[in-house]
Order: structure tokens, then C-alpha cells, then sequence
């Protein structure tokens, strides 16, 4: 995919053939990363790619051997105040199934799209909810919004999915039939559409499975304590 490769060798700072070329590649925070107080790192294949704020060389020390995931969270652990991940990334160019019961949302829409967010968690809002003024697409049933996907444009040829199931309607499949109209909506806009999820998050995989999605890397952040509050990084 020469898409997702030149995304992210623009957000990692290094060109294609860099991308996944070496066990653990450590590159200073550029363009939506400046100002991050933390780690972003991305694994695919037993490679990683790591993105660091500047003056971050005793870090490096610390993630050398950094193969996996577990061994990235374990060696930043005195630094950290939270993370997000391990997630899965996937791709589909097209799509196994679409869906009937779906439509795109309209600004007249804007209540029932409120009404879902207040039934649902907070944190689950946070990592599916969308807004109206972005590309919505939602699945109604007896008047109520039962599953909303939506998308953010990233670097002009990506759609990055998200998606969110009202808590009395999960487990219908109504959001694999928003995410799968909406979909369908990206690649009709010329986008390639993107699943991101938590991989704890088994039905929200499945429903990228089922879509025919296919499973590119695995991606953790890691924000750091204040430096008032930082414990020594071993190998620092």
C-alpha cells in the first residue's frame, strides 16, 4: 500500500525505504507530533518506529532492544503518567460487505447524535464518538442513533475510521453497518480507509475483520510524567 507507506514515512520524518528497515528507528517529534510530551511508536513485523521529543537521548538508551510492544511500555515505565495501546491498525482498499441499514448523517441529525453520546462513555465516546461536522454516517433504529462511524482526513489521503454503538443496541452488528456505509463513502473520495481500535476492544476488531480490513501495525503512545515527577530511566 504506497499510501499508508508514504504516510508514514511523512509522520515518522524519514523516507519510504527507512520505514521498518531496522529493528528500532528513533526519530525527534515533526509536524502533528511537535509538542507532545511523550512516546508514539509504531510496530509492524518485529520493527519499531519511534517518535521522541526533542533532547530524548537517555530514552533512546533505555529502548534499544525494544522488539515489541511490551518491552516499549516496560522500558519507559518510570516516565509514565499514561498510555494509549497497544492499538490496531488496519487498511482496506475495498470492502467484503456493505450495508442497506445505513445512511449518512446531515446537520439535521445533530440531536440524535447528542442523545448518543450522553448514553454512551465517556471513554468509549472519546475513542468513537464523531462530531457532526465531519464525515457521519449512522445506522437509526425505532428513531433513535444506534451506532455512529465517522472520519478525520489525515494527510490528505487517509480516512481515519472511529466508531461508537449506543450501550442498548450493541452486539446487532449496527456498528459494522455504519462503519461499512462509511467506508464505502472514503473510498469513494478517493481516501483509503483506516481501523484503528484498542486491541483489547475484541468486537470492535472483529468488526474490522469482517469488513475485510487487514491488519498493518500496532501502535502505542505513551505521555510522560513532568519532569518534577520523573524516576530515573535505567541506562540514563
Amino acid at each position: 500500500m504506497s499510501i499508508v507507506t508514504a504516510y508514514w514515512a511523512g509522520f515518522f520524518d524519514c523516507i519510504s525505504s527507512e520505514l521498518f528497515a531496522e529493528p528500532a528507528r528513533f526519530n525527534g517529534h515533526v509536524g502533528e507530533m511537535e509538542g507532545y510530551w511523550g512516546a508514539w511508536a509504531l510496530f509492524r513485523e518485529g520493527s519499531a518506529m519511534i517518535s521522541l521529543p526533542p533532547d530524548s537521548e537517555a530514552l533512546i538508551s533505555s529502548l534499544l532492544t525494544t522488539r515489541t510492544i511490551e518491552e516499549f511500555a516496560a522500558a519507559l515505565k518510570p516516565v509514565t503518567e499514561r498510555t494509549i495501546g497497544p492499538a490496531y491498525v488496519g487498511y482496506a482498499a475495498s470492502l467484503s460487505g456493505g450495508s442497506d441499514l445505513a445512511r449518512s448523517l446531515t446537520p439535521a441529525d445533530a440531536a440524535a447524535l447528542d442523545q448518543l453520546q450522553g448514553a454512551c462513555d465517556e471513554t468509549d465516546w472519546d475513542h468513537g464518538g464523531g462530531s457532526i461536522d465531519q464525515p457521519c454516517s449512522g445506522v437509526f433504529i425505532d428513531g433513535r442513533l444506534a451506532a455512529l462511524a465517522g472520519y478525520e482526513i489525515w494527510g490528505g489521503t487517509i480516512a481515519h475510521l472511529s466508531v461508537v454503538t449506543h450501550p442498548a443496541f450493541r452486539g446487532k452488528g449496527h456498528g459494522r453497518d455504519a462503519v461499512a456505509h462509511l467506508a464505502e463513502r472514503a473510498i469513494e473520495a478517493g481516501l483509503l480507509p483506516q481501523y484503528r481500535t484498542l486491541e483489547s476492544n475484541l468486537a470492535s476488531i472483529q468488526i474490522a475483520r469482517a469488513l475485510g480490513f487487514e491488519h498493518y501495525a500496532s501502535s502505542m503512545a505513551v505521555r510522560f510524567t513532568t519532569p518534577s515527577r520523573r524516576t530515573p530511566v535505567a541506562g540514563g
